[in-house]
């Protein structure tokens, strides 16, 4: 059985949405009810096409990130979605044969993903602050299984955004884009009415676990506070956690990390949290970042084989 086939699944459905009414049901529907828990506005763009996983499923490096950013700002409508004229096409060729143009959408957007880093950073030679500094922090981390360089010049950092993204797996707890997305707000919304987040955070392990990993990271210190609520369904153990490791000298403001052993439906996964990695002072201290990273990998690997 193909191990991917449920991430297929959602993609599918979602980019049927899309096609058909030029909206994403189920991301409307999360912003509704993540407003309705908080009594103040959420919002996720359901006009723009969803990030899901789709290849290197085996990698085995995982980081996990809260959700795409949009730049959309908050105007969504079906409008904005069939502007843009390769989905128009689509949507036309659709109605005529709707089995047909959903397939091939769907291979479009998986062929998309796949070449993306590769044209945006190798033939585009556009740089990506975000991305680069995954690569800055994940460069020091061995057998990664990401072909990452030493320095900071253009061409190491094109060099690197295309391997951080092409040889990791990158997921996304939600994969609805939004310009922002407030951590305290999501604790709230578990807290309130866990069960609008539960299923993405399920979803989320359900492919950490899949193969065998050597990392998993997760980008935010919301993820360590969203696992420990989750472990109070006692559908995930928290076997052991780390003393909250703060760096001092790296920054003005202290980097902290912790690891992580849990166990998912028999599974046992080694994770570390990256606090600081949204950190909006460390916006292009790729030096810093570098650091970092190094101080976690050291961390994050003496907690491991401690365990």
């Amino acid at each position: 059985m193909n191990k991917e086939i449920f991430i297929h699944d959602d993609l599918k459905r979602d980019l049927k949405d899309l096609l058909s009414q030029g909206k994403i049901n189920a991301a409307l529907y999360l912003s509704k009810e993540m407003s309705k828990a908080l009594n103040q506005p959420f919002y996720f763009a359901h006009h723009k096409k969803p990030h899901y996983p789709v290849w290197n499923y085996s990698a085995p490096t995982v980081f996990v990130h809260l959700n795409p950013g949009s730049g959309l700002g908050d105007i969504s409508s079906p409008e904005a979605f069939y502007a843009q004229t390769w989905q128009n096409d689509m949507r036309n060729k659709y109605k005529s044969s709707p089995e047909a143009t959903l397939n091939e959408f769907t291979n479009k957007y998986i062929e998309d993903c796949k070449s993306y880093a590769k044209n945006r950073f190798g033939v585009l030679k556009q740089r990506d602050n975000f991305d680069f500094k995954q690569a800055c922090f994940l460069k020091d981390w061995p057998e990664s299984g990401i072909d990452l360089r030493d320095g900071y010049s253009h061409d190491i950092q094109r060099f690197n955004s295309i391997n951080v993204l092409d040889q990791k797996l990158q997921l996304e707890l939600f994969p609805y884009g939004s310009n922002t997305i407030s951590t305290k707000s999501l604790q709230c919304i578990f807290n309130k009415k866990p069960d609008i987040i539960m299923p993405y955070l399920n979803r989320l392990l359900e492919i950490v676990v899949l193969y065998p990993r050597k990392y998993v990271l997760f980008g935010s210190r919301v993820f360590e506070q969203l696992i420990q609520m989750h472990a109070k369904t006692n559908q995930i153990l928290i076997e052991y956690k780390s003393p909250e490791q703060k760096f001092i000298n790296i920054t003005k403001n202290a980097l902290s990390f912790t690891f992580m052993k849990l166990r998912w439906k028999e599974k046992l996964i080694d994770a570390g949290f990256v606090h600081s990695f949204p950190r909006r002072d460390l916006p292009n201290a790729y030096e810093k970042m570098s650091e970092y990273g190094k101080c976690c990998s050291d961390y994050y690997l003496k907690e491991k084989n401690r365990t």
